[in-house]
């Protein structure tokens, strides 16, 4: 595995910074076509962040599962039991 920013060109001092910054972004499809292709590529030739960017795209799946899911009424019972009053 190629280590973070290992044979990789861009402004940034370590290429992996600027992924880091644009993830979420390329992620909610919010870049323009430009940078998309920067990401796209980088993502192609870097393991470190190809593996984060899995990660971070699996986390959201989940996280849209488990909202969807409605919680038990005992459950919520529970919760609301060791609220402590303001």
């Amino acid at each position: 595995m190629r280590a973070p920013g290992a044979g990789c060109v861009s402004a940034y001092l370590d290429p992996c910074d600027k992924c880091e910054e644009v993830m979420q972004p390329y992620l909610d499809r919010a870049l323009d076509e430009g940078e998309r292709a920067e990401a796209e590529a980088h993502l192609a030739d870097c393991g470190y962040c190809r593996k984060r960017y899995r990660f971070e795209e699996s986390l959201r799946v989940f996280v849209r599962q488990v909202c969807a899911e409605e919680m038990p009424p005992e459950l919520k019972q529970k919760l609301a039991a060791l609220r402590t009053p303001l």
